[in-house]
C-alpha cells in the first residue's frame, strides 16, 4: 500500500514541478518576449525558449500558455476588438461635442423650430443618453483590458501557484486521509481538477473571442460599419459648425440635421453595447461558472 503511496506522491511531486516550469516559461514570455530580435537570431541558443513560446503553436499549447504577441492568437482578437470599442466610442464622444455646441449656441440666440419646442429640450435628452452610452461603452474597454491583462498572466499564476499547491495539498492528503478505502478517488478527483485549472480562464476569454469573431461577427460589422459612416458624417457636420461658427452665422439651423444623426447613432451603439456586454461580459463569466460546476459535478462522481 505504502508503495502505491509513494508512485503517487512522486506522480503529484511531478506535476508540481511541471507545472512551475511552465508557469516560469509564460512568466519568461511576458517579460522578455521580443518577436523581431528572435527572427533576426533563429539559430542562437540563446534564443530557443522564446522562439517555442512566441512563435507558431498548436491550440492546446496556445491555451497552457497564451500569446503574448498582440499579433497573435486570442491577444490579437482583443486587440482588435478594443480597437473596434475605441472607434465607436470617438464617435459617441463627437457627436456628444456637437450636441453640446448646438445647446450652447441656442441657450445664447434663445432660438426656436417651432413656437412650442424649445431646441434645449429636445437635445438634453440626447446629451443624456450620450453620457450613459459613453459609461457603458467604457466599462466594456476597460474589461477588454483587464482581459487581456489577466490572459497574459493567468498561466503565470495558475502554473505558480494554484497547480503546486493542488498537488502538495494532494500528497498531504494521500498520508494523512484516515479513510484508505476512499484515497485513491481522492486523488483521481485532484487529478482532474489539476487538469481543469489551467484552461478555465483561457477558454473563457476563447468563447469570448469565438462568439464575436464567428458567431456573430456579421452583425457586429454591420453595426461598425453604419457607426463609422456617421462618424465621418458627424466630423464633417462639426467642421462645418467651426467654419460657420468664425463667419459669425448663427447654427441653430444645424439642429435638425443633428438630431437625425444622432438618433442613427444611437440605434447602432446600443444594439452594439448590448451585443458587446454579452460577448466580453456574460458569455466569459457564464463560460467560468459552466467549467466550475462541471468540474465540481465530475469531482462528487468521482468521490462517491
Amino acid at each position: 500500500m505504502k508503495a502505491n503511496y509513494l508512485i503517487f506522491t512522486i506522480l503529484f511531486l511531478l506535476i508540481g514541478s511541471g507545472s512551475l516550469f511552465f508557469g516560469f516559461m509564460s512568466c519568461q514570455s511576458v517579460n522578455n518576449a521580443q518577436p523581431e530580435d528572435i527572427k533576426e537570431n533563429k539559430d542562437h541558443k540563446k534564443n530557443t525558449v522564446n522562439l517555442l513560446l512566441t512563435g507558431p503553436r498548436s491550440q492546446a499549447a496556445s491555451l497552457l500558455i497564451p500569446e503574448v504577441d498582440s499579433d497573435k492568437g486570442v491577444q490579437k482578437s482583443l486587440k482588435e476588438k478594443s480597437q473596434q470599442i475605441y472607434n465607436v466610442l470617438e464617435t459617441v464622444k463627437l457627436m456628444k461635442g456637437i450636441i453640446n455646441i448646438l445647446r450652447s449656441a441656442q441657450s445664447k440666440n434663445n432660438y426656436f423650430i417651432e413656437a412650442t419646442v424649445n431646441p434645449l429640450e429636445a437635445l438634453a435628452p440626447i446629451d443624456f443618453a450620450f453620457d450613459k452610452m459613453l459609461g457603458t461603452l467604457l466599462w466594456i474597454y476597460s474589461a477588454l483590458a483587464f482581459q487581456k491583462i489577466l490572459l497574459s498572466f493567468s498561466a503565470f499564476l495558475i502554473f505558480i501557484l494554484v497547480i503546486p499547491i493542488c498537488a502538495l495539498v494532494t500528497i498531504i492528503i494521500l498520508w494523512t486521509y484516515k479513510n484508505k478505502a476512499k484515497i485513491y478517488k481522492v486523488v483521481i478527483a485532484s487529478a482532474v481538477i489539476s487538469l481543469v485549472i489551467p484552461f478555465a480562464i483561457p477558454l473563457s476569454i476563447s468563447a469570448s473571442s469565438f462568439m464575436g469573431n464567428k458567431i456573430l461577427a456579421k452583425k457586429i460589422n454591420a453595426l461598425t460599419v453604419s457607426i463609422n459612416e456617421n462618424g465621418k458624417k458627424a466630423k464633417a457636420m462639426e467642421d462645418d459648425i467651426v467654419k460657420t461658427r468664425r463667419t459669425g452665422n448663427s447654427i441653430v439651423n444645424y439642429m435638425g440635421r443633428a438630431i437625425i444623426l444622432s438618433d442613427s447613432i444611437t440605434e447602432d451603439v446600443i444594439n452594439y453595447n448590448i451585443i458587446s456586454l454579452f460577448i466580453f461580459i456574460f458569455v466569459p463569466i457564464i463560460t467560468l461558472i459552466f467549467i466550475f460546476f462541471l468540474t465540481r459535478y465530475a469531482a462528487r462522481l468521482i468521490l462517491v
